[in-house]
C-alpha cells in the first residue's frame, strides 16, 4: 500500500507527525496572541495619604542610639520567650494563615483566565437501532449496531483585548498581598497584646503584694492596740477604727488577688495555655530607661502592616474599577480542536480519520437593562469608599503616634512626681504612728496618713505600668522599633 505524506527534504512525514504538527501550529498561534499580556502589579496608591503626612514627629527629645527590634528595649528575655510561644500557639493566627493561602489560590485562579484552556477528550459509544417495519435480508433481527470513537484536543481562549482579565488578575494579586499584611498585622498585634498582658500581670502581682503587706501591717498594729486597750492606754473608739481599717485592708488584698489571677489567666490564654492561673511572673516591672529618639520620621508608618493592607485593598479596587469600566467593550473568544473519529478504536491515531475546527467569536452587549452600567457604578463606589477608608486609617495612625509620643513625656513626669509623693508619704506614715503612740495626734490622722501612703505606692505601680503600656502602643503605632 502506498504511503501518503508531505515531502520534507529526502523523507516523508508520517500521518502521526503531521497530526502533531497541526496541534503544535494551533498552540503556537494561541501563544503568539497572548504573548506580552503578562499582568503588571498595581502601583502603590500613596497619593491619597501624602497630604496627611508630617515630615517628622517632634514630641521626642532624645538622640540616643536605638534598638533594632522593639521588644529588646525592655531587656527582658522572658518576654521574648512568651511572645514566641504566643505566636506559635495562637489559633487566630493559624486561621488567618489559611486565609492567606486561600487568597493566593484565588490569585492563581484569576490569572488562569489569561491563558487558553486545553482539553483532551476521548469519547467512545456503541448504539443499537431497530428497524421494525423493514425486512432487509442480512440484518438478522432487524437491528443495526453502530460504534463511534473520537479523540480530540480542544482549545479555548478569551483574548484579553482590553486588559480586563489582566486587571482582574492584578486585583486578585493585590488582595493576596493585603491578606499577607493582615497576617503580619495580627502577628504584630499579638506581640503587643502579650507584652501588655505580661506587664499587667506583673503590676497586678505587685499590687497584690502591696495590699497584702498593708493588711499584715494593720494586723500587727491591731494586736498592739488591743494590748494597749487592755491596759487602758487606748480608747475604744481608736480600737474600733483600727479594726475597721484592718478588715478593709484584708478585703482590698483579696480583691487585688482576684485581679492578679484574672490578669495571669488572660496572659495564659494569649499564650495558648490552659488558663490555670499558675503562671509565675517576675517580681518587678521592667525599668523603662530608654528615651524616644528625637525627630522620628513619619516614613516609619509606611511599614505598618495594617496600612500596607489598606493600601493593597485600595490597589485592588483600582484594578477592579479599571476592569469594570471596560465591561461594555466587545469580547473575542477563540476556539480550536484537532482529532480523529472512527468506528474502530484502533483508527484513532490514523490521520485518515482526522477532523479539526477553528473559530472566533466576537460579541458585544447591546441591551443589558442597565447591568453593565450598574457594575461600573458599583466598582466606582467601592473605589471611592476604599479611598476614604485608606485616608481614615492613615489619619488614625498619625493620631496614635502623636498621642503615644506626648503621653510618654507626660507619664515620665507623672512617674517622677508620684515617686516623690510615695516616698514622702511612707516617711510621714512612720512619723504619724510614732506621734500617735506618744499621744501627739489622734488615730484618724494616722489612718489618713497611712491611706495616702498606700494610695501613692499603688499609683506609682500603675503609672510605671502605664508608661510601659504606652511604649508598647507607640511601637504598635509605628509598626515596630524606632529604626527603619
Amino acid at each position: 500500500m502506498e504511503k501518503w505524506g508531505m515531502k520534507k527534504g529526502s523523507r516523508y512525514l508520517s500521518r502521526t507527525e503531521r497530526a502533531s504538527m497541526k496541534i503544535a501550529a494551533i498552540g503556537l498561534a494561541m501563544a503568539m496572541l497572548f504573548t506580552g499580556c503578562a499582568t503588571k502589579p498595581v502601583e502603590t496608591q500613596t497619593d491619597y495619604a501624602s497630604s496627611l503626612s508630617p515630615n517628622s514627629w517632634l514630641a521626642a527629645r532624645s538622640s540616643e542610639a536605638v534598638v533594632d527590634h522593639w521588644t529588646l528595649e525592655f531587656q527582658e528575655p522572658e518576654l521574648d520567650t512568651l511572645i514566641n510561644e504566643a505566636l506559635t500557639n495562637n489559633y487566630n493566627l493559624e486561621a488567618l494563615l489559611n486565609q492567606v493561602s486561600a487568597a493566593e489560590a484565588a490569585s492563581r485562579i484569576a490569572g488562569s483566565g489569561k491563558f487558553p484552556f486545553l482539553n483532551l477528550t476521548l469519547n467512545s459509544g456503541k448504539q443499537q437501532n431497530r428497524f421494525i417495519t423493514l425486512d432487509i435480508p442480512g440484518l438478522g433481527n432487524n437491528a443495526v449496531i453502530s460504534e463511534t470513537h473520537t479523540l480530540s484536543l480542544g482549545a479555548q481562549w478569551e483574548v484579553d483585548l482590553w486588559n480586563r482579565v489582566g486587571s482582574l488578575h492584578a486585583s486578585s494579586i493585590a488582595q493576596y498581598e493585603a491578606a499577607q499584611q493582615d497576617f503580619e498585622a495580627l502577628r504584630l498585634s499579638i506581640t503587643g497584646q502579650v507584652a501588655k498582658a505580661w506587664f499587667n500581670a506583673i503590676e497586678a502581682d505587685q499590687q497584690f503584694g502591696l495590699a497584702r503587706n498593708t493588711a499584715e501591717s494593720f494586723d500587727a498594729r491591731l494586736n498592739s492596740l488591743e494590748q494597749r486597750y487592755q491596759r487602758g492606754l487606748t480608747a475604744g473608739f481608736d480600737l474600733r477604727l483600727i479594726r475597721a481599717q484592718t478588715a478593709s485592708s484584708r478585703a482590698s488584698a483579696q480583691n487585688r488577688k482576684a485581679q492578679r489571677d484574672a490578669a495571669i489567666r488572660l496572659l495564659e490564654n494569649l499564650l495558648g495555655r490552659y488558663p490555670s492561673g499558675k503562671l509565675q511572673t517576675q517580681a518587678n516591672l521592667p525599668v523603662l530607661d530608654r528615651s524616644i529618639p528625637a525627630g522620628l520620621p513619619s516614613g516609619l508608618l509606611s511599614r505598618r502592616p495594617d496600612l500596607i493592607a489598606e493600601e493593597r485593598r485600595l490597589a485592588a479596587n483600582v484594578a477592579q474599577n479599571q476592569a469594570a469600566q471596560r465591561n461594555w467593550l466587545p469580547g473575542l473568544v477563540l476556539t480550536g480542536s484537532n482529532g480523529t473519529t472512527s468506528n474502530q478504536l484502533s483508527d484513532l491515531l490514523d490521520e485518515d480519520f482526522n477532523i479539526w475546527s477553528i473559530a472566533g467569536d466576537l460579541s458585544i452587549a447591546l441591551l443589558t437593562s442597565g447591568r453593565l452600567k450598574g457594575e461600573r457604578d458599583q466598582a466606582q463606589a467601592l473605589l471611592d469608599g476604599q479611598i476614604a477608608q485608606y485616608q481614615a486609617t492613615v489619619l488614625n495612625a498619625f493620631r496614635e503616634v502623636e498621642t503615644a509620643l506626648n503621653a510618654d513625656l507626660d507619664l515620665a513626669e507623672l512617674e517622677s512626681e508620684i515617686s516623690l509623693a510615695a516616698e514622702e508619704n511612707v516617711k510621714a506614715e512612720a512619723q504619724a504612728w510614732d506621734q500617735y503612740e506618744r499621744g501627739l495626734i489622734d488615730i484618724t490622722s494616722v489612718l489618713d496618713t497611712q491611706g495616702r501612703a498606700f494610695d501613692a505606692q499603688s499609683q506609682l505601680l500603675s503609672t510605671r505600668n502605664r508608661r510601659l503600656q504606652n511604649r508598647v502602643d507607640l511601637h504598635m503605632a509605628l509598626g515596630g522599633g524606632f529604626a527603619n
